[in-house]
């Protein structure tokens, strides 16, 4: 798992720190500023008001992805940034990335009941739909630095009849929305099969976290809506309580 910080250094560059969760190391890079939208971050810093006032337009987009920071309220300078160690780069970006995520959970749970009744429209109406707007709301709640979300689908496949006759039939699939900054939707084929298969026997209709872990930052839970099983995969950089209760109390709220 790999978590970006960037920090911006002048109205057209940002520099970008890249954490390697298992080696622990760091890279870092300079991008331009036009690359922002392309960049999967877990968070960026600003020190200077000038650079934020020319950039504004582009951060208004960028926020709703992850938490835009005032240096000067971490007491982080563009050189101290540049300079920071392996081990003090990692306290740094769990802090502002667990402070970002328990506002997203508390907002949450403010607006669960409006929340909720949302997301049960668009079960009942646009389930592809849904599945977008999941994926977006849980990857926020949980900073995850990418999300999988894996559930049976249903497609149209054509085959003969008994009179050799062309015709389309339903049959059972496995659909997934996966991504790091923006969600992508294919079909499944065997590997999301074969990981349905093994983790459906877990789900039993709450939400479940069947798997976790810490050292290279992953898990894997499981959730049955209307009898339908739902499998997320994601790497996240930790996993609280306050999320764990956050995504069970929407689920169970969608339970009719």
């Amino acid at each position: 798992m790999i978590i970006s910080i960037g920090f911006i250094r002048s109205a057209s560059q940002l520099l970008v720190r890249d954490y390697n969760w298992t080696k622990n190391s760091l890279e870092s890079r300079i991008i331009d500023v036009t690359d922002l939208p392309d960049e999967n971050l877990s968070g960026l810093f600003v020190e200077d008001d000038e650079h934020f006032s020319s950039l504004v337009s582009l951060l208004e987009k960028e926020k709703s992805y992850y938490p835009i920071v005032d240096a000067r309220n971490e007491d982080l300078t563009f050189t101290g940034f540049e300079a920071l160690g392996a081990h003090a780069f990692k306290e740094l970006a769990l802090k502002i990335i667990n402070r970002w995520t328990m506002i997203q959970n508390f907002n949450s749970i403010e607006n669960s009941f409006k929340l909720i009744t949302h997301f049960r429209t668009l079960w009942a109406k646009d389930r592809l739909a849904f599945f977008e707007e999941y994926w977006y709301w849980m990857k926020r709640n949980l900073g995850a630095v990418d999300l999988s979300i894996i559930f049976n689908d249903v497609t149209s496949v054509e085959e003969k009849d008994d009179n050799n006759e062309k015709k389309d039939r339903p049959k059972l699939t496995q659909s997934i929305l996966s991504g790091a900054k923006k969600a992508n939707f294919v079909v499944g084929g065997a590997k999301e099969k074969e990981l349905m298969t093994t983790y459906i026997d877990q789900s039993h209709g709450s939400f479940e976290v069947t798997e976790m872990n810490p050292e290279k930052g992953q898990f894997v839970a499981v959730v049955q809506v209307e009898r339908s099983p739902i499998l997320m995969l994601a790497r996240v950089p930790n996993l609280n309580q306050l999320q764990r209760t956050t995504l069970a109390a929407i689920f169970n709220g969608l339970e009719f």
